[in-house]
């Protein structure tokens, strides 16, 4: 499973004072398509690759600057053996690595060889307000540099004290990482995350963020997101493997600094598929916070409405593919043991991929 800012001039704004007259003038409504066409090439398409070259995620971002770096989710490239960026003139650069990485943010900002290539700027986000008009850009389930458009529907702060933009701008699977822009194409912030219950609950990591992450230079490889100097957890040195004691399920767990990455062992009949269960944790004080992502298959039968808009008889088997993501947290960590929670459905829509209310469940792993 948590965006862009400057004055917005380009709302429609009606001025009425004490001394205006009668007549009302309405300003002229932004050109949206000017300003699609005007942003679009500095959006890009992330592929984010496993060790063996096989594409497992899709996400968005946008270049900041002419030589290449590029603000994204740190959940997008978190944990990426590699990564491939496509430019919205088809062309395509590989991933050096990542410049910096801010995950309570959910932030990254990662680098491609280029030269003069085309730019975003960015907004000052503390100066926007509840209804400013914004355009969100991005690749949401792979389909390449789709616009939306909607308005700042509130500002919100969560319990960790970080900021939010919520907006009515739809965003979808793949739009993480991109634009949310302003009226004069400026990003005031990062597309980020969505409400699972109700519509149009989109939320964006606030542009005042990002430049703190500019000023770092050094290029890193992908998959070492975690600072350098972090020390390496006493326990889990090395990639392990574990069983649940609640579900069997078999899980390669190693650590990189204050990091503990997780990965479902697939079942034999999933292993050639592009199915996948992956968990980022970052410690937090006592405890390792973080998300568990997955792209799985999920059945489900037709129903009487099927029959009638398809003509698919009634109770057939389909197959519809989930990218589902939960929160997940370890409480304790021993060389023998392993103690946390995660989020669980309570119902599942597998024709929709839409889950149903989510509830929190204790998990027990031992090593194998």
């Amino acid at each position: 499973m948590k965006n862009p800012i400057l004055t917005a001039t380009s709302c429609i704004t009606l001025l009425i004072t004490l001394a205006a007259s009668p007549a009302r003038t309405q300003q002229t409504p932004p050109n949206l398509s000017d300003l699609v066409k005007s942003s679009v090439d500095a959006v890009v398409l992330i592929v984010v690759n496993d060790e063996n070259g096989k594409s497992i995620a899709e996400g968005s971002g946008f270049i900041i600057s002419p030589d290449g770096k590029i603000v994204t989710n740190h959940h997008v490239v978190g944990g990426a053996h590699s990564a491939t960026v496509k430019l919205n003139n088809g062309a395509f650069f590989p991933v050096e690595g990542i410049v910096a990485d801010d995950p309570d943010h959910d932030l990254a900002i990662i680098k491609v060889p280029g030269k003069n290539l085309p730019t975003l700027t960015l907004a000052n986000s503390d100066k926007i307000s509840v209804g400013d008009h914004v355009l969100a850009i991005g690749s949401p389930l792979g389909l390449e540099n789709s616009a939306t458009d909607g308005i700042i529907s509130a500002l919100r702060e969560d319990s960790k004290g970080r900021s939010w933009i919520q907006t009515t701008a739809p965003s979808s699977h793949g739009n993480s990482g991109g634009p949310l822009l302003l009226m004069d194409g400026k990003v005031v912030g990062v597309l980020t995350w969505k409400a699972s219950e109700g519509e149009n609950l989109n939320f964006a990591v606030p542009s005042k963020s990002i430049p703190p992450l500019l000023a770092e230079s050094t290029v890193r490889p992908l998959g070492s997101t975690a600072k350098p100097d972090s020390p390496a957890s006493p326990m889990l040195v090395g990639e392990k493997v574990w069983t649940s004691l609640t579900t069997g399920r078999d899980y390669k767990i190693r650590t990189d600094g204050d990091y503990i990455y997780v990965e479902w062992i697939l079942p034999a009949a999933l292993q050639s598929t592009a199915a996948f269960t992956r968990v980022e944790l970052k410690k937090s004080g006592d405890k390792w916070i973080g998300k568990a992502r997955s792209l799985l298959p999920y059945e489900y039968k037709s129903s009487y409405f099927d029959f009638w808009k398809t003509g698919q008889t009634m109770g057939t088997a389909n197959v519809n593919w989930c990218r589902l993501e939960v929160d997940l947290e370890i409480d304790k960590l021993s060389d023998a043991r392993i103690e946390g929670q995660a989020q669980n459905f309570a119902s599942f829509d597998a024709k929709k991929c839409k889950p149903g209310k989510l509830e929190w469940k204790p998990f027990t792993w031992i090593p194998k």
